[in-house]
C-alpha cells in the first residue's frame, strides 16, 4: 500500500468507531478515477479487518446485467431468494439477514456502486435510511466522475444517526511512484513514466506492460519478441456502448489523444447529432472528457486511446487513417501533422507519400526522433528500387541513419549510413558532405575514429572551397577527432574554420558548438582567458535559444559544460547540464545524452549534490549499455562506481566492471576515459584499496599524464598525494603534492591552485603539522571561491586538523564540527564520519596530559591493534591486513579507527611514523 497508508488508517478508523453493542452501523465512502487503486485498497482494508475479527460479505455492481439487490449485495444475500423479481426483495428481510451475520461486527463492501441499477440502488437506500441494529459497516466505492443522481441521493438520504467517513484517492506522488518502481530502470525512466501515468497505478502497470516485449515460439516465424498487451480492462469499459458511441470511439482513437469535433464528424462520416450522441455516451462513461478549448474533447488518458486503437479492426483503422489524412489535407495540414495517417495507408510506390514522410521527419527528428525514424523506414519501404530512385533513397536513409543516431543506437546508425554511401550519387556534394560528417560522429562515440578521419580529411580536400554548413559540420568533426586525440591546439584551429562558415550560413547551433568547443580546447590547453572569451560567445547564443532550438543544440551544451568545468564554474555548469539533460531526455536523444550525463555527474558532485550525481551515472549506464560504445560505457561504469562510493553505498559490481575494462583499448580512448580512469581511481582509494588506485597511473600514461589536460592533471596529483600517504609513503606522497602545487599555480586560476594546497596541506599533517595551517587556509579559500562544495568540506576537514595542530583546538573543533555537519548534508558519509572520528580524536587528546610524550603512545596499544599497526607501517592496505590475520576487512578498519584515535593521528602515514619512530627509540635504549 505504498501512498496508501493514510487512506487505510481513515478507513480503518470507520471500523474502529463501529459500536460494538449494535447500536449504530456506520458507512465509508470510497472515491476516485478509475485505476486509481480503490479495489486494491478494499482488499488491503477487507484483510486487515478480518484479522481483527469481522466478517466481510462483498459484492460488485457489474455493467450490462440487470443488476438486483442481489448483485449490489452480493454474498451478503447468499441465503435470500435471488430468483425473486428486484421490487418483490423485502428491504426487512435483508436488515434482518445482515443482522444475523454481523455478530462481533460485519463490514458489507460494495464495489463499483457507479455501475448498481435502480433496484439495488433502492435496496442500498433502505439500508441506510434504517440501517441494521447491529454493528454493521458499509463500504461504497465508486468512481466520483461518474456518480449517478440516484447514487447520490441514496448516500445523502441516509440516516442522520449513520457516521460517514470519506476517502478520496488522489494521484500517488512522484516520490510514491519510485518507491513502486524502486528496483526497475532508472531515475530518468521512472519520471517519464510518472509523468505519463499522472500518478495512477493503473495507467502505470499498462505503461510498464505497453513497454514489455517477451520471446515467444511460433513452428513459422520461430523465436521472434512480440509486446504484452494488458489493455483489456480499458476495453472492458466500453462493452456494451452504442454503435454511433462505438465509431466515435474508432475515430478519435486513429485522430489522437485529443481531436476536435469537425474532424470527428469528417473522418467517422456520420451526422454531427449521432457524434455528438456517441460523444456524450462515452463522456457519461468517463472513457472521453471535454477539453476547455471550444469543441475539443480528448479521451481519459493516452492508454485508454492506445487500447482502442489496439482493439480496432484492422480495416477500419486503415479507412479511418484515410479519410483522417483526406481532411488534414484539405484543412492544409503540415507534413508533421498528416505523417502517422499517411504512415498507416501508404501504398507501394507513392511518392508523394513518401516525399510528405520525409519532410514530416525532418521536421521533428530533433524533438521526436522515434516518430521520424518510423517514418523515414516506412518510406524506404514504400519507395521502388529503380535506377531513378537511388538518389531518393541515399538520401532516406542519411536521414533514417541521423535518426538512429539520435535515438542511441550507434551501430544501426553505422550500418545505415554505410549503406548510403555506397548509393549516394557523385553530384549529391552536400549530402555526402551530411553523410560523412555523421558516420565521423558515430565513429568517434564508438571509439573507432581513425578510418573516419581519413575520410574526414579526403572530403574537405574534394569540396575545395566550399563554405556550406555541411563543410563547417565536417571540419567541426574533425575537432572533436583532434580533441580526443589529444590536441587542443589542432582541435582549436579546425573549430575556429567551421566557427566562420557557421556564421556565414547564420547557423546558430552549429556557431555555438564550434564555440564552445574553442573554448574545450583552449581550457584543455591551460588558457583561460581566451577559454573564458570564447565561452562567452556561446553561452549567451545558447542561452537565448527557446527550447526547441535549445533541443536541435545540444551538442553545443555539451562542449559549453565542459568548458565550464574546466574553468571552475561549477554552478553555470551544473545549471547548463541541467537544462540540456532535461531536454535530452523529453526528445528520446540518446546521442548526446551519455556525454551530457557525464558532464552532470561531475557537476552535481562537485556542487555537493552526491544522491543526484549518482542517479545520473546510473543512468548514463543504461544508455551506454544499449549503445554499444564501450567508452561511453567504461566512463559510465567509473563515475557511478565513484559516485556511489562518495555517498557510502559502494557500487562493487560498477567498479568492477570498470577495473575490468582498463585494458581495453577501444574503451580508454581520449579525454572522457582519462576523467574516468581518476573516478576509478578514486573508488579504490575510497575503499581503502591505495595501491590499487595507484596501480591505475600507467594506464593514464604514467607519472607526467600526458594525455591529461593540465586542469585535470591537478586533481589528478592531489589523488596520488593521498593515496600515497594512505599506502604510508610519505616520501612519494610529497613528490605528488610538489606536482600537484606547481601544476595549479601554472594554471593561475584559484580552484586549481587550491587543490594543490590541499594536496601539499595533506602531506604536511603526515610530516610536519605545524606547516599544514596555511596551505590548508589557501586550499579552503579557492575552494569556496569556485562553488566547489564538496572538495571545500574536504580541505575544511584538512584545516580542522591543521588548527589542532597550530594550538587552536576551539577553533578545531568548530571547523570539523562545520565539515561534519556539512558533509552529512550532501550524503558524503565517508567523509562525514571521517570528520567526526577527527574531532573526537582531538576531544580525546585534549582530554590527556600535556606531558604525555608521542614515543609512549604506541605502549597503549593492545596486542591486536598493534599487530595492525605494524603491517600498515609495512604497507599493506585493509585487505591485505585482513587476509593476514584471518579477520574481517571491517574488523581491521574499527582497529584502525581506535589507532588513529591513540596515536593522535589522521591517516596511515602517520601510523606508520610513530610505529618507527618508537621502534628506533626502542633500539637507541
Amino acid at each position: 500500500m505504498i501512498g496508501r497508508s493514510d487512506e487505510l488508517e481513515n478507513l480503518f478508523g470507520a471500523f474502529r468507531r463501529l459500536d460494538k453493542r449494535g447500536r449504530t452501523a456506520g458507512l465509508a465512502v470510497v472515491t476516485g478515477d478509475a485505476g486509481i487503486g480503490k479495489t486494491s485498497l478494499l482488499a488491503e482494508f477487507a484483510a486487515l479487518v478480518q484479522s481483527h475479527g469481522a466478517v466481510i460479505r462483498s459484492g460488485r455492481a457489474i455493467r450490462g446485467t440487470a443488476t438486483g439487490p442481489a448483485g449490489i449485495l452480493g454474498d451478503a444475500l447468499d441465503d435470500h431468494d435471488h430468483t425473486q423479481d428486484d421490487d418483490a426483495v423485502d428491504p426487512r428481510g435483508v436488515r434482518a439477514l445482515l443482522t444475523r451475520l454481523a455478530g462481533g461486527a460485519l463490514v458489507v463492501i460494495l464495489d463499483d456502486c457507479h455501475l448498481a441499477s435502480p433496484a439495488a440502488l433502492r435496496m442500498l437506500g433502505a439500508m441506510l435510511r434504517k440501517p441494521p441494529s447491529a454493528p454493521v459497516l458499509f463500504v461504497l466505492c465508486f468512481r466520483d466522475r461518474q456518480t449517478s443522481a440516484g447514487l447520490r441521493s441514496t448516500i445523502q438520504d441516509r440516516s442522520r444517526h449513520l457516521p460517514i467517513t470519506q476517502v478520496h484517492l488522489g494521484p500517488l506522488t512522484e516520490r510514491d511512484m519510485h518507491r513502486m518502481l524502486a528496483d526497475q530502470g532508472t531515475t530518468v525512466w521512472r519520471r517519464n513514466l510518472y509523468r505519463e501515468s499522472g500518478g495512477n497505478p493503473g495507467y502505470l502497470h499498462a505503461l510498464l506492460s505497453a513497454r514489455t516485449v517477451k520471446w515467444q515460439n511460433d513452428p513459422i516465424r520461430g523465436a521472434h519478441r512480440v509486446a504484452y498487451d494488458d489493455s483489456a480492462g480499458f476495453i472492458a469499459e466500453f462493452d456494451g456502448i452504442s454503435a454511433e458511441a462505438k465509431a466515435t470511439a474508432d475515430a478519435g482513437a486513429v485522430i489522437g489523444d485529443d481531436f476536435d469535433l469537425d474532424l470527428l464528424t469528417a473522418v467517422v462520416d456520420l451526422p454531427e447529432s449521432d457524434v455528438l450522441a456517441g460523444i456524450d455516451e462515452l463522456i457519461g462513461r468517463d472513457l472521453v472528457r471535454p477539453l476547455d478549448r471550444g469543441r475539443c474533447f480528448a479521451f481519459r488518458h493516452p492508454v485508454v486511446r492506445r487500447a482502442v486503437y489496439q482493439h480496432s479492426e484492422l480495416c477500419v483503422r486503415i479507412s479511418l487513417h484515410a479519410k483522417a489524412d483526406e481532411v488534414l489535407r484539405a484543412r492544409g495540414a503540415t507534413p508533421a501533422e498528416r505523417a502517422t495517417h499517411v504512415q498507416h495507408g501508404i501504398r507501394h510506390g507513392d511518392l508523394e507519400g513518401v516525399k510528405l514522410l520525409t519532410e514530416a521527419a525532418k521536421a521533428v527528428v530533433a524533438t521526436q526522433p522515434l516518430a521520424a525514424e518510423a517514418w523515414l523506414r516506412t518510406a524506404l519501404r514504400a519507395l521502388p528500387s529503380r535506377d531513378d530512385t537511388m538518389a531518393t533513397r541515399a538520401m532516406l536513409l542519411v536521414a533514417r541513419a541521423k535518426a538512429l543516431g539520435t535515438i542511441g543506437r550507434l551501430r544501426d546508425c553505422r550500418q545505415t549510413l554505410l549503406e548510403a554511401m555506397v548509393l549516394l550519387p557523385p553530384d549529391a556534394r552536400d549530402l555526402r558532405g551530411e553523410a560523412v560528417a555523421a558516420l565521423a560522429a558515430v565513429e568517434r562515440l564508438l571509439g573507432t575514429h581513425g578510418s573516419a578521419d581519413a575520410v574526414l580529411r579526403a572530403e574537405i580536400e574534394a569540396r575545395g572551397d566550399d563554405f556550406s554548413a555541411p563543410s563547417a559540420a565536417l571540419r567541426l568533426e574533425i575537432a572533436h577527432t583532434e580533441l580526443v586525440k589529444g590536441d587542443p591546439m589542432a582541435c582549436r584551429w579546425w573549430a575556429r574554420e567551421a566557427l566562420a562558415m557557421a556564421r556565414r550560413e547564420g547557423d546558430r547551433a552549429l556557431e555555438a558548438s564550434s564555440l564552445g568547443l574553442m573554448g574545450k580546447a583552449d581550457g584543455t590547453a591551460g588558457n583561460g582567458e581566451s577559454a573564458a572569451a570564447h565561452l562567452a560567445q556561446a553561452t549567451a547564443i545558447l542561452d537565448m535559444m527557446l527550447d526547441d532550438e535549445h533541443t536541435a543544440s545540444l551538442d553545443a551544451a555539451v562542449w559549453i559544460g565542459w568548458s565550464e568545468i574546466l574553468l571552475v564554474r561549477w554552478y553555470d555548469a551544473a545549471r547548463h547540464f541541467d537544462r540540456a539533460v532535461d531536454r535530452a531526455v523529453r526528445a528520446d536523444n540518446g546521442l548526446v545524452l551519455p556525454q551530457l550525463l557525464l558532464g552532470q555527474v561531475l557537476a552535481l558532485h562537485a556542487r555537493g549534490r552526491l544522491v543526484d550525481a549518482s542517479e545520473a551515472a546510473r543512468n548514463a549506464c543504461h544508455l551506454a549499455e544499449s549503445s554499444g560504445s564501450q567508452g561511453q560505457l567504461f566512463a559510465a561504469k567509473a563515475m557511478l562506481a565513484w559516485a556511489s562510493a562518495g555517498l557510502g553505498t559502494p557500487d562493487k559490481r560498477a567498479e568492477q566492471e570498470a577495473s575490468a575494462m582498463v585494458q581495453d583499448a577501444d574503451a580508454v580512448v581520449g579525454w572522457q576515459s582519462l576523467l574516468a580512469l581518476r573516478m576509478l581511481a578514486e573508488t579504490k582509494l575510497a575503499a581503502g584499496d591505495p595501491q590499487g588506485c595507484l596501480d591505475l597511473v600507467p594506464a593514464a600514461g604514467g607519472p607526467n599524464l600526458p594525455g591529461s589536460n593540465p586542469c585535470s592533471r591537478v586533481s589528478w596529483y592531489e589523488l596520488m598525494t593521498r593515496a600515497e600517504l594512505e599506502a604510508g609513503n610519505p616520501e612519494a606522497a610529497a613528490k605528488w603534492a610538489e606536482l600537484a602545487v606547481s601544476a595549479g599555480m601554472l594554471l593561475d586560476h584559484p580552484g586549481r591552485s587550491a587543490l594543490g594546497h590541499l594536496a601539499m596541506a595533506q602531506l604536511l599533517l603526515a610530516t610536519d603539522p605545524l606547516a599544514a595551517l596555511a596551505r590548508a587556509e589557501d586550499a579552503v579559500e579557492g575552494l569556496a571561491a569556485t562553488g566547489a562544495i564538496f572538495d571545500e568540506l574536504r580541505a575544511r576537514v584538512v584545516l580542522g586538523m591543521a588548527l589542532w595542530h597550530a594550538g587552536r583546538r576551539d577553533d578545531a573543533q568548530r571547523e570539523l564540527r562545520a565539515a561534519r555537519a556539512g558533509l552529512e548534508r550532501i550524503g558524503a558519509t565517508p567523509w562525514a564520519k571521517r570528520a567526526e572520528l577527527e574531532r573526537r580524536r582531538l576531544i580525546t587528546q585534549n582530554g590527556q596530559r600535556a606531558t604525555e610524550n608521542a614515543s609512549d603512545r604506541p605502549a597503549v596499544l593492545t596486542r591486536r591493534e598493534q599487530q595492525i599497526a605494524d603491517l600498515v607501517r609495512d604497507g599493506l592496505t585493509n585487505r591485505q591486513i585482513a587476509r593476514k590475520l584471518h579477520i574481517a576487512e571491517k574488523t581491521v578498519e574499527m582497529h584502525l579507527t581506535n589507532v588513529f584515535a591513540k596515536l593522535g593521528v589522521g591517516n596511515r602515514a602517520g601510523v606508520a611514523a610513530h610505529v618507527s619512530d618508537h621502534q628506533a627509540r626502542s633500539l637507541t635504549v
